[in-house]
């Protein structure tokens, strides 16, 4: 006490007095976890699995002082657009798989999300999307020649019919011929996420598929329903490249799609996912694959992405095309691609024990492994394609997933995937008092505070979220109870300011950077 007794000390004239232990020794080991906000620590991303990509995954991400997880979501997201309808997985005569992924990088602001995109989204793909135009100027020019030309045919015969009715005479036919319908200009990316305009993108301008790419994913997700109750069972179906039809209100002829192929590519924050984890199990989450790991430290990158190489191999899936047939009223398919049969047996093995993990969890993370093997599949096709267009030469496409691709798929759905969604469905939602205990153990680190005054925080630092003192005070004593903080006793005089002590040992260990 302030009379000298052992065990305590005076931090400053009428301030708090907080307990002292009798040595170093009586402090306890912190839990480190609350600066994560008690977070599952994310899987890493092994870049190997991604071949000759894995060196353009590490100097994108480094260039964008990002980990290279989210580099890789907007790769994969693109990939499988790229190859889209034009190649399928399969695993036997009544399996296949459309190669399209839905893709979510997951992180706190300023977790350089949007810079990784950046490296494909800004310098790769708008060059892919400028060489698929092709000759769409010339063709259609040639479409508004002949509608133009169809247009003059239909007012001959207007005027005709009204020169018959004066005349008393029949009036004629119209003309045979349908009005010509205007092509559309090839596409990858789009951001309307409207039912009736990805289906009619996917009929005309784009059968490979699309890219939906979306900054905020979550707006897309809430809003499924809102403009036609149908929505997100238009997108469940999506996922599995099956047949659709929309019926349009101001059109009498329905859009046929013979084979959705949607991918999808975007980011958001933990705290907003929150609003759509506490709805129903529909499946539609288990579908995503996430990336949400933890921020890397800011450093300026020296590595220079090779935009011009990326550019020429996710081109060559550009140029895989569907299987066509002799009968033009057949409508273009996909090729598949059979499983090797060494990879058969791994395939059975994963999806065992897939199946022996569904059985005993739960919730979101009980659809996400039922949906394990099929992942696994859909996976395999795209790294073997992205492997093949990495290599130089003039080799034809893979006609079959070789059981290193398979293999390496089921490696990144088993020790990336799985456990990276387990952290979203788990931990993207946490209490305001674990973010505010996170948010001032965050401010000791930085400012490696000895003590933790409460008067100080409230008038002085004004720390996000800690700006009354009964949040400070309630979240110093969810650091006591994580053993950061010495509990404290009030002082008397005047001020009777609280202080709490922080324990040494805080101070002493490394930190990471954290999301």
């Amino acid at each position: 006490m302030a009379d000298g007794t052992p065990g305590y000390r005076v931090t400053e004239p009428a301030d708090a007095l907080a307990p002292l232990p009798p040595d170093p020794l009586a402090w306890l080991n912190p839990d480190m976890a609350v600066l994560r906000l008690h977070r599952r620590v994310p899987p890493v991303l092994p870049l190997d699995a991604f071949g000759p990509f894995g060196s353009w995954i590490a100097d994108a991400a480094s260039a964008a002082a990002a980990p290279p997880d989210y580099v890789v979501a907007a790769l994969l997201g693109a990939t499988s657009a790229l190859i889209g309808n034009a190649r399928w997985a399969q695993a036997g005569p009544g399996w296949s798989e459309p190669p399209h992924l839905w893709c979510c990088a997951v992180g706190d602001s300023g977790s350089s999300k949007s810079p990784a995109g950046d490296a494909l989204l800004r310098d790769v793909l708008p060059e892919v999307e400028r060489r698929m135009q092709g000759d769409f100027p010339d063709r259609l020019r040639d479409h508004r020649a002949v509608a133009e030309a169809h247009v003059a045919r239909m007012e001959a015969w207007k005027s005709e019919v009204k020169g018959a009715v004066k005349n008393g005479s029949p009036p004629p036919l119209p003309p045979t011929e349908a009005a010509p319908i205007e092509p559309q200009a090839p596409r990858l990316r789009i951001s309307d996420v409207t039912i009736e305009k990805v289906a009619s993108l996917l009929a005309t301008a784009a059968p490979k598929g699309v890219l939906i790419v979306r900054d905020e994913l979550l707006g897309w997700l809430l809003g499924m329903n809102t403009y036609n109750d149908g929505g997100r069972q238009f997108w469940l179906e999506a996922y599995g490249g099956r047949f659709y039809r929309v019926e349009r209100q101001k059109n009498p002829e329905p859009i046929d799609v013979p084979r959705l192929a949607v991918a999808v590519y975007g980011t958001t924050q933990p705290a907003k996912l929150a609003s759509v984890l506490r709805d129903a199990d529909d499946g539609l989450l288990s579908r995503l694959l996430w990336f949400w790991p933890n921020p890397t430290q800011f450093r300026l990158g020296s590595a220079t992405p090779a935009t011009a190489w990326a550019t020429g191999a996710l081109d060559r899936l550009r140029l895989l095309d569907l299987a066509t047939s002799p009968d033009a009223s057949t409508p273009p398919r996909p090729v598949m691609v059979p499983l090797a049969d060494d990879a058969l047996p791994d395939l059975e093995a994963f999806g065992q024990d897939m199946q022996e993990r569904q059985g005993m969890a739960g919730g979101l993370q009980r659809s996400a492994l039922g949906k394990a093997r099929g992942l696994a599949l859909r996976l395999s096709l795209n790294l073997e394609l992205l492997w093949w267009s990495a290599r130089p030469g003039m080799e034809p496409p893979p006609t079959m997933i070789s059981r290193r691709a398979f293999q390496a798929a089921a490696m990144l759905v088993e020790d990336y995937f799985m456990p990276m969604a387990e952290r979203v469905f788990g931990d993207a939602a946490t209490r305001k008092q674990d973010r505010d205990a996170a948010t001032l153990a965050r401010w000791v680190v930085r400012e490696r505070a000895e003590d933790v005054h409460v008067r100080h925080l409230q008038r002085e630092v004004r720390l996000p979220g800690l700006t009354d003192a009964d949040a400070i005070k309630a979240a110093a004593d969810a650091l006591v109870d994580a053993d950061w903080l010495a509990a404290p006793q009030v002082g008397f005089g005047t001020a009777r300011k609280v202080a709490y002590r922080v324990n040494p040992l805080v101070l002493e260990a490394k930190h990471e950077p954290l999301g």
